[in-house]
């Protein structure tokens, strides 16, 4: 698999900028690194913590076990 590294900016409607050659691409992954000044203020709120751990655990996958519980469950 071939690599390519670039800087971004965050657009004014949230996404964020890739290059034409990058984004035209089939099959291509991103990988984001995030890196910005410490802020040594700042304190985690329960809900960052919580998103964090959702996107944290965003490549993992349900067993069939897991799907079969989740779609036999009935809506209240």
């Amino acid at each position: 698999m071939n690599t390519a590294t670039f800087e971004s900016t965050l657009l004014p409607d949230g996404h964020l900028y890739c290059p034409k050659e990058f984004g035209q691409k089939k099959n291509a992954q991103f990988k984001v690194i995030v890196i910005f000044e410490e802020n040594n203020d700042a304190e985690a709120t329960e809900f960052d913590t919580e998103l964090s751990a959702v996107n944290d655990n965003s490549t993992d996958f349900l067993s069939e076990e897991e799907l079969s519980y989740y779609l036999s469950l009935k809506e209240v």
